[in-house]
């Protein structure tokens, strides 16, 4: 293995940051071959006369910069861990800063299609947006889309360990994050010390379930956001409902310089806004208000916080790349017919939103790498591991995270009474605590704690 993935030299880089680099092969079946480099960033354990180690963190996604996520959110994390641990963050190939896919030619009109097509143009139009973008992320991309899922972004994390100097790492990881853990976990057992995987993922299963069961879990967020509007007097789902229909129809002209909100606008702009219910539910009845009245901006704005969407029609989540790891992780669907012979039934279980969160992966039908579904994580202890997992999560149903937890058997799972995506520093001190000590003690406690 070249000399230059033995060590990394840091440099200050705004704050109390160091920043570094580190090659790492395009193929871990090949090292031999061709590179590529992954950004990292650390924060380094303000007492370091009492430092434990590293604490690797991974927002999910997948898509989302681990770099910026650490560098904008390093505060949230509980005082304990800035003092005792080097927060370290990569952003996962093809992300952020680390040999990022840029497809995004293409991206506008693909988001921008009718997320439920009914009639037969707008079916051709949906299948002509998810081809070209296919087709532009394989002629820009052909080198490394065949290795951009998460079993190469384990293998990738192991580099950075060894770069790092560790003989075992804490682990972080958030949403689809918990994959990366759980991976790991599977793959190097003994290099890890203790992990919080949050919002948990079961890695590696079918696409159509993945759709369907995602759906049903926002399909019951829109359910309790129109319990509370009918309480509150707020526009509730019947008003959404014809806010998408007017935007079907045409795009609702939108105030202050905004592009005009179409119909994808309006609902992944509901879905953003029914994960982070605190604030997102308020916005909800708000954009559901000015809708009717004429002005789509509150849609756009929602829809592009959900992206990250840039003014050059990038975006910060990098939809390129969170494609092409679901496209390669999950056992995907043969053919667009396929895809079309299954909306029946999603739309039957989540009907606000199930046709839409399946044609999201419809890329997938064209996508020029192969499937490499993620490998059983059987015989994994789980030592050490804290499973946690929201009763009304929006993004990540409650059932996913009971499956990972007994793929890990010796791990505790921690339920928790929150409409929220993800649990940890969102207030709850029950969660909180027990992710610290968890990270300080080094194994997760049992039995688990009770978090209404």
């Amino acid at each position: 293995m070249p000399s230059d993935r033995a060590a990394l030299e840091f440099v200050e880089c705004g704050a109390d940051f160091q920043c570094a680099q580190l090659r790492v092969p395009v193929d871990h079946a090949r090292p031999e071959a061709a590179e590529l480099t992954l950004a990292i960033l650390r924060r380094p354990a303000e007492n370091p006369g009492e430092r434990i180690g590293v604490l690797i963190v991974n927002p999910g996604g997948p898509g989302i910069s681990a770099v910026d996520h650490l560098r904008l959110g390093a505060s949230r994390y509980d005082a304990a861990l800035r003092e005792r641990f080097d927060l370290v963050a990569f952003d996962t190939r093809g992300t952020g800063a680390s040999a990022a896919l840029d497809c995004h030619e293409s991206l506008g009109d693909y988001l921008a299609q009718d997320p439920t097509p009914e009639t037969e143009a707008e079916w051709t139009g949906a299948v002509a947006a998810s081809r070209a973008l296919a087709e532009e992320c394989a002629r820009k991309h052909a080198d490394l889309l065949p290795f951009m899922g998460t079993s190469e972004s384990a293998a990738d994390m192991d580099l950075v360990r060894a770069a790092l100097g560790e003989e075992q790492i804490s682990y972080l990881g958030f949403s689809y994050g918990t994959a990366l853990g759980a991976i790991y976990a599977g793959r190097y057992p003994g290099r890890v010390r203790a992990m919080v995987l949050d919002g948990a993922i079961e890695p590696g299963f079918d696409l159509l379930v993945f759709a369907r069961e995602q759906a049903i879990a926002v399909e019951t967020a829109l359910t309790a956001y129109d319990e509370v509007a009918t309480q509150e007097g707020w526009n509730g789902i019947a008003v959404l409902e014809s806010v998408s229909a007017r935007a079907e129809a045409a795009p609702i002209r939108s105030e202050g310089g905004l592009r005009h909100a179409q119909a994808s606008d309006v609902l992944y702009g509901s879905v953003e806004a029914v994960s982070d219910p605190d604030r997102g539910w308020h916005e909800l009845a708000l954009a559901l208000g000015a809708a009717q009245a004429g002005d789509g901006a509150g849609f756009v704005k929602l829809s592009d916080r959900y992206f990250g969407r840039e003014p050059d029609g990038s975006s910060a989540l990098r939809v390129e790349a969170q494609l092409a790891v679901l496209c390669a992780d999950l056992h995907r669907l043969a053919s667009p017919e396929a895809y079309r012979d299954a909306l029946p039934e999603l739309e039957q279980v989540a009907p606000h939103i199930g046709v839409a969160n399946l044609l999201s992966h419809l890329p997938c039908a064209f996508w020029p790498a192969p499937a490499r579904p993620l490998e059983p994580l059987g015989g994994v202890e789980g030592e050490g591991v804290l499973v946690i997992a929201g009763r009304a999560d929006p993004l990540t149903p409650h059932v996913w995270g009971e499956r990972l937890a007994r793929l890990l058997p010796a791990s505790t799972l921690l339920s928790v009474g929150t409409q929220d995506h993800t649990a940890y520093a969102r207030g709850r001190a029950c969660v909180d605590v027990a992710v610290e000590s968890v990270f300080l003690s080094g194994s997760a406690p049992v039995p688990a704690p009770v978090c209404p």
